[in-house]
């Protein structure tokens, strides 16, 4: 199968090498100029994508990050894209398109479960923006779009919740986490792949939501810390997510719950 991945950070790379290993051809397309063994790589702006020269693509991975964290960023790198990608593939024998958003879709603030049945909607611009990319994409490429929605990524030398353990004066809510390693995130897209018909969208996180409150104690016990008295009275915030589409998937999670790796840390 010849795969196209439109953007190559982290995830589009450690991606680009599963597929290849799988026996896929893989062509990755970035600004910036990058150096892969057995994968090809085209320097451009997909904002002004020409696939004149490549090879027709059967599967396509959006994996696009903007360069800073507003509305206008986003737009351009998600919306702005749309349509120059879907008519540069107008040629290609396209089967699917993968796209990569975000949990932030949610608005959902009080504690409520989630799972991919909820109907995405929020008043927080970045969240909105996502939805109407998610929306246009859609429009674009109908039935053959799958929208991925992955959780807080998270890593082996992950350092932000200890430094949050360490840094938090007092507890003032109880915020609900979700959390979804990044090798599980490149281990489901490569999956995906073996589906015969993957689903419209999948929400992506390990199962186990934990108040961050916890998190924190848990963390600060680990450092000969002082744990925090928490208060039962607390107001709740955040979601909790419960990923249905990928417990029916049959993926198999390498990193089920992301405070075994935090405690490793």
């Amino acid at each position: 199968m010849n795969v196209l991945i439109l953007g190559c950070g982290q995830t589009g790379q450690a991606l680009a090498q599963q597929l290849n290993q799988q026996g896929h051809a893989v062509t990755c397309v970035s600004r910036h100029d990058k150096t892969f063994a057995a994968i090809t790589h085209i320097t451009q702006d997909i904002h002004h994508l020409t696939l004149d020269s490549a090879p027709l693509f059967d599967w396509v991975y959006v994996i696009l990050s903007p360069s800073q964290r507003n509305v206008e960023h986003y737009q351009h790198t998600f919306i702005d894209t749309a349509q120059p990608v879907f008519q540069a593939l107008q040629s290609h024998p396209i089967q699917r398109v993968i796209f990569i958003s975000s949990t932030r879709v949610y608005g959902e603030n009080s504690g409520q479960w989630i799972d991919d049945d909820t109907r995405p909607y929020t008043h927080d611009p970045i969240g909105q923006c996502l939805i109407a990319a998610e929306q246009l994409w859609s429009a674009y490429w109908q039935e053959k779009l799958t929208i991925i929605r992955p959780s807080g990524l998270y890593q082996a030398n992950s350092t932000y919740l200890h430094r949050l353990a360490h840094d938090t004066q007092q507890i003032t809510v109880r915020h609900w986490t979700n959390r979804i390693h990044r090798q599980d995130l490149v281990g489901f897209l490569t999956f995906l792949s073996t589906l015969k018909q993957p689903k419209t969208s999948y929400l992506l996180s390990d199962q186990q939501p934990m108040l961050q409150s916890q998190i924190i104690n848990i963390l600060r016990e680990q450092d000969n810390l002082t744990p925090f008295i928490i208060a039962a009275d607390l107001p709740e915030t955040g979601k909790r997510i419960n990923a249905i589409h990928l417990l029916q998937s049959g993926y198999s999670l390498k990193y089920p719950c992301f405070m075994d790796t935090y405690k490793k840390a």
